[in-house]
């Protein structure tokens, strides 16, 4: 890879961000470098701190109260399949849902398994 950056580049002051992010290793448990890790980071900050309606924000009048913020950690994407499946009869699902269910750990399990956390939505009730 360096030596065809070396044909296209004359320095490597002139290496495209680009370019060189996606050349570079890995992150450990990432799918980014370190570089597009940083900058990835940076704009999920700076797009929370800026959105005044960001689920999380405390204090605003629309904010949850603690125990509505502590229900909606407890929500996955699992959950959120097993609750919404009826329609294709989904009685199995992987704990994680963004991982491929052949993976260690992940084998799917019933709907009903306590693996797979409901929210209480007493919280929400007026």
């Amino acid at each position: 890879a360096i030596s065809r950056l070396e044909d296209v580049y004359s320095s490597p002051d002139d290496v495209d961000l680009y370019v060189g992010g996606l050349l570079e290793h890995h992150s450990p448990d990432a799918l980014v470098g370190p570089t597009f890790l940083s900058i990835i980071a940076d704009q999920f900050s700076r797009l929370k701190k800026g959105d005044r309606f960001f689920y999380s924000h405390k204090g605003e009048p629309h904010s949850f109260t603690p125990e509505q913020l502590h229900e909606l950690k407890k929500a996955t994407m699992a959950r959120i399949i097993c609750d919404n499946s009826d329609k294709i009869q989904l009685k199995v699902q992987s704990p994680n849902a963004f991982l491929m269910s052949d993976q260690s750990g992940n084998d799917p399990l019933s709907c009903n398994h306590p693996s797979i956390r409901r929210i209480t939505l007493k919280f929400w009730k007026e």
